[in-house]
C-alpha cells in the first residue's frame, strides 16, 4: 500500500478517491493539494488539507497523483512537482483487465472495468476514467485524459495533452492529434490535427471552440 498525495479536489479527485481508497483501499491518501480548500470539508475528503505548495518533507511523501482533469494544466503541475522531487506511481484498478506485454508511464491511472489490449502503450500521466477500452497497438500520450465509456480502437493514436469526452468512439487505426479535445459521444473515423475541436458522429470540427 502506496502513501500518496492527490492534487486536486474536483469531481475527477473524489473519483479518484471513491474508486482507489474508499472501495478498495488500495492506496493510502494522505492528503489532498487544492487552491479550493473548502472542497475537502465539503465532501470529507480524507487525510490532510494542503495548500498549492508543497514539498515530499511537508506532506512526507514523494507519491503525487494530480487528479485534474484539464490536460494542460495537468502538465503544468506535473513540471513544478517534478522539479520538487516529487514522484507519480502508476494506479491500476484491480477491477480493470490489464494485457501483460504493454507500456505503462509514470502517473497513469487506469479506473475501474477498464480492459487494455496487448501493446498498448500508456505514456506519462495519462488517465482513463472508468469503462473505457483501449485496442491492440493504441498509444496513448502523455497527459491526455480519456472520460468514462470510451472506446478505442486497435493502433490508433492519442496526441499528448488531449481530451477525450465520455462515450467516444475512435475508429481503428485513426490518429488524432496533440492538445486536441474530442467532445462527449462523438465518433471519430478519421485524422484530426492538432488543437481542433471534434463533435458528432461522424465527428466534425468546430472552430468556434478552438483557442486561437
Amino acid at each position: 500500500m502506496k502513501n500518496v498525495l492527490v492534487v486536486g479536489t474536483g469531481g475527477l479527485a473524489r473519483e479518484f478517491s471513491s474508486y482507489f481508497y474508499d472501495h478498495t483501499k488500495y492506496i493510502n491518501i494522505i492528503g489532498f493539494s487544492t487552491t479550493n480548500p473548502e472542497e475537502h470539508a465539503q465532501f470529507n475528503l480524507p487525510g490532510t488539507l494542503f495548500g498549492d505548495e508543497v514539498t515530499p518533507d511537508l506532506v512526507g511523501t514523494k507519491n503525487v497523483i494530480i487528479a485534474i482533469g484539464n490536460p494542460i494544466s495537468k502538465s503544468l503541475i506535473y513540471h513544478k512537482l517534478k522539479a520538487k522531487g516529487f514522484s507519480f506511481p502508476s494506479m491500476v484498478h484491480p477491477s480493470s483487465i490489464v494485457s501483460n506485454n504493454i507500456i505503462i508511464e509514470e502517473g497513469v491511472v487506469i479506473s475501474p472495468n477498464c480492459v487494455i489490449s496487448p501493446n498498448v502503450t500508456l505514456r506519462a500521466l495519462s488517465y482513463l476514467n472508468f469503462s473505457c477500452g483501449v485496442g491492440h497497438d493504441a498509444v496513448i500520450g502523455r497527459f491526455v485524459q480519456v472520460n468514462p465509456g470510451t472506446q478505442l480502437g486497435g493502433f490508433t493514436v492519442i496526441g499528448d495533452e488531449s481530451l477525450i469526452g465520455s462515450g467516444v468512439v475512435v475508429i481503428h487505426g485513426v490518429n488524432i492529434g496533440n492538445r486536441t479535445t474530442i467532445g462527449s459521444g462523438s465518433v471519430v473515423f478519421s485524422r484530426v490535427v492538432d488543437g481542433a475541436t471534434m463533435i458528432g458522429n461522424p465527428a466534425k470540427r468546430l472552430r468556434a471552440f478552438e483557442k486561437q
